[in-house]
């Protein structure tokens, strides 16, 4: 796929999507450009005015099991929204090599799923999680 089809894929996959938390917060899909994992987790850092040691990560398989198993199959929303996150991230690591997770912030985690191309384009699915 190219970078127009991906980014139209990542629309088309998160639609709808919430992350559930203390909020509840959409997915919002984001072209990065060309770009690393250390130039991306600078600009995180930037965005969040914190310092890049700050900047959480987390394994991309424990973040969507985690985020799944936390959605209740007895409840008609969650159960469909956690069939959503199985088959985002089964598009994930179909389309995108590596995958990470990061978390930046305090009370209101900023959340950031990074999906890296082949040739380097980045793709970030940004949400937020509020925790007190």
């Amino acid at each position: 796929m190219n970078k127009q089809e991906l980014n139209a894929a990542l629309l088309k996959q998160t639609e709808g999507m919430l992350y559930i938390s203390e909020s509840d917060y959409e997915l919002d899909v984001q072209d990065r450009g060309k770009q690393d994992r250390e130039s991306l987790l600078k600009e995180i850092a930037k965005e969040r005015s914190i310092d890049v040691t700050e900047v959480e990560q987390l394994e991309a398989d424990a973040f969507f099991d985690k985020t799944i198993n936390a959605l209740d199959p007895s409840d008609e929303f969650a159960a469909g929204l956690a069939e959503q996150y199985k088959a985002l991230y089964a598009f994930l690591k179909g389309s995108f090599n590596p995958v990470f997770v990061f978390r930046a912030g305090k009370i209101q985690m900023h959340i950031y799923i990074a999906c890296f191309t082949a040739v380097g384009d980045c793709f970030v699915l940004h949400t937020i999680s509020v925790e007190t």
